[in-house]
């Protein structure tokens, strides 16, 4: 019989996915020496990534009059780059995200029944399309990395080295290349901790929400702002520290998407189409594995108004009347991920938007 899915191991099967990309950082008490691990685990990590990075953007200036070529090499390029981008950004935002991270693990462990049923209700209605995501992710990666066997090309990427690439150093460049798309599977997988960071604020609001339709009393409704004002804070801080990692997923996949695509319209072999349209449906998923969180944010934190709206403020005291009128033009604003310029409203219309563009 299948052990039942709960928001735990959710959490604990989304740091597997993340482990090479070393996005969800240790516990605040975490011993030293895995404190130390994680630092080696990163650099290593890291370096390894570097170490494919400069070969493939040196095949992009080599292959520039190879139109295939190119777009395999920026393609590619644009995974080794996200995958960089976001490490770095997860090691210097490090202290910032293990709250986030910590106070999540925490109140899943110490959830109560009917919060348990919130946070069950978020899991079974979202653990599908992001289980087959992360599935998806690394079978694309594995595709990657296997097409040497069945595709007239010595290594997974056309990576430019400036040394012989003979035997044993080829066994090792592709042992490396190998890891790295692996590495950029990880660092793809950190929408799902961003996803789950938006939802744990989403499934809060949603509790919220119960409460404030039953409050009796201006002392359940004081308990009840004082709430909305810690969930606000920690999604305010949540948003301030996903921006790069939000801005580098649209960049990316965009580029990846264009690129990509350019082998789906040319002649390429039937093998070649296979494993360059599933790359594109990836990028072009994952966009939306970052939109749909942030749409659910949008209408739960709107929703408060509703809420509040809903409970009996009419049968309570001046003072409580004027507590939910402030409650509800606070929630007029929803609380949304945007980038000044370039990201108005991250959402399911920004990301129709893109998809219709590219």
């Amino acid at each position: 019989m299948i052990s039942k899915i709960t928001p735990v191991k959710v959490i604990h099967f989304t740091k597997i996915s993340v482990a090479l990309a070393c996005a969800w950082p240790p516990p605040p008490n975490a011993t030293k020496s895995d404190i130390v691990s994680f630092k080696i685990l990163w650099h290593v990590c890291y370096l390894s990534n570097i170490l494919l990075l400069l070969p493939l953007l040196s095949s992009i200036y080599e292959y520039r009059d190879d139109p295939v070529i190119l777009a395999k090499s920026v393609c590619l390029s644009c995974a080794a780059i996200q995958v960089t981008i976001k490490m770095m950004v997860c090691r210097i935002k490090q202290d910032c995200f293990q709250m986030l991270y910590h106070e999540v693990e925490m109140f899943c462990k110490q959830a109560n029944e009917k919060t348990n049923i919130i946070l069950q209700y978020y899991v079974d209605n979202y653990k599908r399309i992001y289980g087959i995501y992360i599935l998806w992710v690394y079978m694309t990666a594995i595709g990657v990395i296997f097409g040497p066997l069945i595709l007239p090309q010595e290594f997974p990427t056309y990576a430019k080295y400036p040394f012989s690439t003979q035997p044993p150093i080829k066994y090792i460049i592709y042992l490396h290349q190998s890891l790295v798309g692996i590495q950029a599977a990880a660092g793809m997988c950190i929408d799902c901790n961003f996803a789950i960071l938006l939802f744990y604020s989403v499934a809060r609001l949603d509790l919220l929400i119960q409460k404030i339709r039953n409050v009796k009393n201006e002392n359940e409704l004081d308990e009840c702002i004082k709430l909305h004002d810690e969930i606000l804070r920690y999604t305010n801080k949540l948003i301030n520290v996903v921006r790069p990692l939000i801005f580098t997923t649209i960049m990316t996949t965009i580029i990846g998407v264009v690129f990509g695509g350019l082998n789906l319209v040319t002649e390429q072999p039937i093998m070649v189409k296979i494993q360059y349209s599933v790359v594109v449906f990836i990028a072009s998923v994952e966009l939306f594995m970052c939109a749909l969180p942030a749409d659910n944010l949008i209408h739960m934190s709107s929703k408060m108004c509703e809420g509040a709206y809903e409970s009996q403020w009419f049968q309570g005291s001046m003072s409580m009347q004027k507590k939910i009128l402030q409650i509800m033009f606070r929630s007029q604003k929803p609380e949304v991920i945007s980038i000044d310029g370039i990201l108005p409203a991250l959402s399911f219309r920004y990301y129709a938007g893109v998809r219709i563009t590219i």
